[in-house]
This record gives C-alpha cells, sequence and structure tokens, in this order.
C-alpha cells in the first residue's frame, strides 16, 4: 500500500470512530427513551395515521383505522378532534373508532353491529336494553367487553340488569367479569370462595387451566384448607405434567381432609402422574384420620 492510501485509510478510521456513538465506545447500552419522548413518539404517530383518515387510499385509510383503535385510549383526544373534520369519510372514520375503543367493540363485531352503539349513546332505557340483548345475539366472547362497559356507564338498573344476564348467558367468561365487577351472582359477593370455585371449575372444564388456577387460589387465600380447591390444584398441574407440584397440591388436600380415594383413581385429570411413585404412595398410604371438613352444601365436586 502506497502512503496516500495509508493516509485515506487511516482518515476513514477516524471518521468511523468520531461515528460511533461514546455510550458504546465505553461498553454502555443506548440510552433508554424517556417517557416524554416515549409520549411524544406516540402522539406523533397518532397525529399520522389521523392523518391517513384523509389518504386517498382506501388500504391506507383501512389500515389507520385499525391501528387507532388497537392504540385505545391515548388515541381518544386526536380522533375527537378528528370527528370535526371537514373532510366526511375522516370524520365518520373517527368517531367510530373513538366509540370501538370507548366501548370495547372490535372492528369484526362493528361490522354486524352497524350504528347501534351509536344508538345506544342517546336511545331511551327501553331501547338501550334492547340493544344490550343484540349485542350478546350477535356475538359470543367479543361481546364481552362491550357488556362490560355497560356495567360501568349504564345509569338505568333495568339495562345493567339486562347486561348482567348477558354476559352470565356466556359462561365462566362472562361469570368471572361478573365476579370482577362486584356484580353479585345469585346473591354471592365478589369474596364469597363459592363463587371463584365454581369459576374454576367451569375454566378446568374447558381447559383454561391458567384461569381455573386463578380462581382456586382465591377459594384458597379464603379457605386454606377447602379440600376441592386443592384437589382441582392438584389436577391443574397433573394435566400440566408438573408431577412435583400435582403431588404437593395432593397431599395438602389429603392432609385436609380428602378421602375420595376412589374417584381419585379413576380420575382422567391425574392419568399423568398415576405412574409417579410418590403418588403410589399416597394411594397405599391410603386417607388421613382426621375429621373431614364440611364444604358448602350448594357446591358440587368435580
Amino acid at each position: 500500500m502506497n502512503a496516500a492510501r495509508i493516509q485515506l485509510a487511516a482518515a476513514a478510521a477516524v471518521v468511523f470512530c468520531l461515528w460511533i456513538p461514546a455510550a458504546l465506545l465505553a461498553g454502555e447500552a443506548p440510552a433508554t427513551p424517556t417517557p416524554a419522548a416515549r409520549t411524544h413518539a406516540k402522539d406523533e404517530q397518532i397525529a399520522r395515521l389521523v392523518a391517513d383518515l384523509s389518504s386517498g387510499k382506501y388500504e391506507l385509510r383501512e389500515t389507520a383505522t385499525a391501528a387507532l383503535i388497537e392504540l385505545g385510549a391515548p388515541a381518544l383526544p386526536a380522533l375527537a378532534k378528528a370527528a370535526n373534520s371537514e373532510d366526511p369519510e375522516a370524520a365518520w372514520r373517527a368517531a367510530a373508532a373513538a366509540r370501538m375503543i370507548n366501548w370495547g367493540v372490535t372492528p369484526a363485531l362493528w361490522s354486524r353491529l352497524g350504528d347501534l352503539i351509536k344508538q345506544f349513546e342517546k336511545a331511551d332505557a327501553t331501547e338501550r336494553e334492547r340493544i344490550v340483548r343484540i349485542v350478546r345475539t350477535c356475538a359470543d366472547e367479543q361481546a364481552i367487553p362491550v357488556l362490560r362497559q355497560v356495567l360501568r356507564k349504564e345509569q338505568d338498573d333495568y339495562v345493567k340488569q339486562a347486561a348482567a344476564v348477558m354476559l352470565a348467558d356466556l359462561g365462566s367468561a362472562g361469570l368471572a367479569v361478573l365476579v370482577e365487577e362486584n356484580v353479585p351472582i345469585a346473591g354471592l359477593g365478589r369474596q364469597d370462595p363459592r363463587v371463584h370455585l365454581m369459576l374454576g371449575n367451569s375454566f378446568l372444564s374447558e381447559k383454561n387451566y391458567r384461569r381455573a388456577e386463578h380462581h382456586y387460589q382465591k377459594v384458597l387465600d379464603a379457605e386454606p384448607d377447602n379440600q376441592i380447591a386443592l384437589y382441582n390444584m392438584a389436577c391443574v398441574k397433573a394435566i400440566e405434567k408438573d408431577a412435583a407440584k400435582a403431588i404437593e397440591w395432593l397431599q395438602k388436600a389429603i392432609d385436609a381432609g380428602y378421602d375420595d380415594f376412589e374417584w381419585m383413581e379413576k380420575d382422567t385429570d391425574l392419568d399423568n402422574i398415576r405412574e409417579d411413585e410418590q403418588y403410589k404412595e399416597l394411594v397405599r398410604q391410603g386417607p388421613k384420620t382426621r375429621k373431614k371438613p364440611e364444604q358448602p352444601s350448594d357446591v358440587i365436586p368435580r
């Protein structure tokens, strides 16, 4: 390499070194954006999406609308302003997106409901109750966020009752919302262990093991020796092939007085631990001699 090329290479190396951020040269990670910077970036994103509502390209208008709905509450101020746009379609899209966010309506459900949510906001109580039932008829679990919002925002007791009945009709997922929103179920408050036991059993039957475990734990927080919850926690862990935890919960259930070993031996939920030596030992030892605590008479064990 001649002298000129050596000098050029050296100069390029100097320029490259000057380009590297000092934090990287020091072995530090790049600085995390501040909350203010993140907020500014999101505001810019929302502004771009709102501008796209007026795009001449249909696909871009659709994409922007969906993205604004996905952003949720942070997009509402910009959407409220855009709803007064002189562009009729942009104004319509902005108002529709705001309603979807406020009422938890997915775009798919919105396409079936049409302008019913807009009607709901202006209708009398009788009409609002009718719309609540239509929402349930139009969708299954997609109706749940909408019905939850009705429970939170509605002032008329009959309309709220209709929303509660529709949620109960949706099974365990709907019942879980009633519990979370502190709506009594058959006279039971949200803290009543029997409600959580019922929900846990429903979710276990539906193979929603994470939510089943959550509700069984709620039971055990109130009643640590509840045999049904302890036993069914063992079932959840056995199904998930966590043998150690399954045996641990099963031991706790037996210690609390669980003694239906005939059912335990044929319960398919425990099949994954059937050959475990610790399970076999529990079976050999049999039930504890302590008196079995009484369970609520209206709760049926699985």
